[in-house]
């Protein structure tokens, strides 16, 4: 199964590859990606061919902290109307909101957001753990990089969080980090975050635009009822990556989450040439291979993670996937 991105928020990795010197076309095409459809507001690219370009654009630049300068170049419609409705709501509340209400027009595997309150503080999380296909840490850089650039757009330049979390390790990026939050980067931490000032999240903003905003909602809405009928596979799968460690996969409970009939989901499959054991099967598999690519992870902890009762019957099942048992597959990828 393969996930998809809106394919103008790869223009940022665009113009950052051309304010370099850097022959853009020449990447995208060796990443797969057709240029031209950069000008279809609609198109979509696949994450797997982004994720190349990703990885070829920091190759060529030897640029550590591509993700920080790749978000320079960010624009509203990058994000289609949800960049324009996030910078036309009445409060950044609202727009962070809006984020996590619509962020399936930005890719068909989202990562689980949320907007926590604690205290006089909003916590705005990103939770990689129930995406199919995990993102580079230079893309959730360049996520946490513009989504403050955008409240600065509202609020002024002197707006910083109060604290800048990431999953990642710490990289010679570091300074860069604080120049430009105005506070320093907490590595190694359980989620990318943002912790904001509760009072200028919640306080009204001058940028504000209902209508715009509406209109800007109403532009999404047709988008993603386009959008919807092929990504109902991913939907499946990220509710199956949820349901995993809990051993409740029942096509059954899987239609609940979804707010569908069991019937509905079947028939959805059905016109997508899906059935649901090949949907649970395949994203064993996929989380599998990665699981076990990661050797902090434990083969124990894979069996619990994706709802094996044992870890011997995980081993046969990896098996019929790869051809090899776990600690083969892992052992020679370590060797690659």
């Amino acid at each position: 199964m393969h996930s998809s991105l809106l394919a103008s928020t790869t223009v940022m990795v665009w113009k950052a590859l051309e304010a370099t010197g850097h022959d853009s076309r020449k990447i995208f095409l060796r990443a797969g990606l057709d240029p031209d459809r950069l000008h279809d507001s609609n198109a979509r690219f696949n994450y797997g061919a982004v994720r190349k370009l990703w990885q070829l654009a920091m190759h060529e630049t030897q640029d550590p902290c591509f993700g920080l300068t790749a978000a320079r170049y960010w624009h509203p419609s990058n994000f289609h109307g949800l960049g324009y409705a996030w910078l036309a709501s009445s409060t950044l509340k609202n727009a962070f909101q809006r984020t996590i209400r619509y962020f399936r027009v930005v890719t068909t595997d989202p990562e689980k957001l949320s907007l926590l309150e604690h205290g006089d503080v909003y916590e705005f999380r990103v939770d990689t753990g129930h995406v199919v296909h995990r993102g580079l840490d230079e893309e959730y850089d360049l996520f946490l990089t513009l989504l403050i650039d955008a409240c600065r757009i509202a609020h002024g330049p002197n707006f910083r969080p109060r604290r800048v979390t990431v999953e990642h390790g710490p990289t010679v990026c570091v300074d860069r980090y604080k120049d430009f939050f105005g506070v320093q980067a907490e590595f190694n931490a359980p989620h990318y975050a943002l912790f904001l000032d509760k009072a200028l999240i919640d306080a009204t903003v001058p940028t504000g635009n209902a209508d715009l905003a509406l209109a800007s909602e109403r532009v999404i809405h047709s988008y993603l009822s386009h959008l919807d009928r092929s990504d109902v596979l991913m939907r499946v799968m990220s509710k199956l990556i949820e349901a995993l460690p809990s051993g409740d996969t029942s096509e059954e409970s899987i239609a609940r989450a979804l707010n569908m009939s069991l019937r509905t989901l079947q028939r959805k499959l059905r016109e997508e040439g899906a059935t649901y054991k090949e949907l649970l099967d395949g994203t064993r598999r996929d989380l599998a291979t990665r699981y076990i690519e990661n050797s902090s992870v434990s083969v124990s902890e894979i069996t619990y993670l994706l709802g094996f009762s044992e870890p011997s019957n995980f081993s046969r099942a990896f098996r019929r996937w790869t051809g090899k048992s776990p600690s083969a597959y892992r052992a020679s990828h370590a060797v690659q």
